[in-house]
């Protein structure tokens, strides 16, 4: 799998009674999102943190020439006009981000089925060092049962210059191994000394492609 440079996040909200729907055509939207350029597409709808019910829709590119083939197709994309239009979908937040490099071998069999984005922004030490700390505790994600780790800084959106943390997990029994593990470990306690954590969410994946 490649690493991609660069990331779009897109939140969206629903009514409650339109979301398998949406969901369903979400699915034929990441499809149109594949063809114009898009490497990968993770969706699905939160299910704790700042925005309960939303709808989540996270692409990776390997340039933003990708990104912007995709904007452009929109208009076009019949799924999409489905999501504005008959599910009522009202998106409320879309974030590119520059990807992080973190040594972090993915996988993705089976498919993970939760999400957990962290966003935060540093404050005590420069970025290769923060990196450095990810790298460190990278292995503990892994052993814990996380399946895929991204990470990218904000570069438009909301919340300019914070960086957001996506891991992918199996089932709830990973995540808090994972947290369990994480308070024992020192580098993870360095690396949360010197970073202001303000979000924290959970989605369930409902597919990616």
């Amino acid at each position: 799998m490649s690493t991609p440079n660069f990331v779009t996040i897109t939140a969206a909200n629903c009514p409650p009674a339109k979301r398998a729907a949406a969901l369903a055509d979400m699915a034929s939207f990441a499809g149109d999102c594949r063809e114009h350029g898009a490497e990968r597409v993770t969706f699905g709808s939160v299910i704790s943190g700042r925005f309960p019910g939303a709808l989540v829709f996270v692409q990776f590119f390997s340039g933003l020439d990708k990104f912007e083939s995709v904007v452009n197709n929109m208009p076009h994309s019949d799924a999409y006009k489905r999501l504005l239009g008959d599910h009522e979908v009202t998106p409320f937040a879309r974030n590119v981000l520059k990807a992080t490099p973190i040594d972090f071998e993915p996988t993705l069999e089976p498919m993970p089925n939760y999400l957990m984005l962290t966003r935060a922004h540093r404050h005590a030490f420069d970025e290769p060092e923060m990196i450095n700390l990810m790298n460190k505790v990278a292995p503990v994600f892994k052993s814990a049962g996380a399946q895929t780790m991204r990470m990218g800084q904000t570069l438009t959106g909301s919340d300019l210059g914070t960086y957001m943390l996506g891991v992918t997990y199996p089932d709830m029994s990973a995540i808090e191994r994972t947290y369990q593990t994480l308070a024992e470990n020192s580098d993870f306690a360095t690396l949360m000394n010197g970073m202001d954590v303000d979000m924290r969410s959970i989605s369930r994946i409902a597919g990616i492609l």
